[in-house]
């Protein structure tokens, strides 16, 4: 049992996990902020009543943006999906943005 809920709670990679849904916030992201798939790390931590959505990006990749979705949003991928591609875009803008002032003035 112990071992069974370990398992349910490692990260995937999103791309294996869900790749419909890797590759719809990837388009969008890059579509929208011209941020590119190898700029960020996605993860998912499947459970049987949702799932979480784990983005690393930034410098090292240093930075987290999470947030947990229904099946059904996922499947969907609708209105739900594209704003939070939204809310990652923009938060991804910044950290890059800071990374490379940062990088300038070294």
């Amino acid at each position: 049992m112990e071992s069974e809920r370990l398992q349910t709670e490692q990260e995937q990679f999103l791309r294996v996990a869900l790749p419909d849904l890797y590759s719809f916030l990837m388009e969008e992201v890059e579509k929208h902020y011209n941020i590119h798939p190898y700029d960020i790390q996605a993860h998912v931590i499947k459970d049987s009543k949702q799932y979480q959505l784990i983005f690393y990006y930034g410098d090292g990749f240093a930075h987290q943006k999470s947030k947990y979705f229904s099946h059904e949003a996922v499947e969907r991928m609708g209105e739900e999906m594209t704003d939070f591609s939204k809310e990652l875009g923009e938060a991804c803008k910044e950290v890059m943005i800071a990374d490379y002032f940062k990088m300038m003035k070294m």
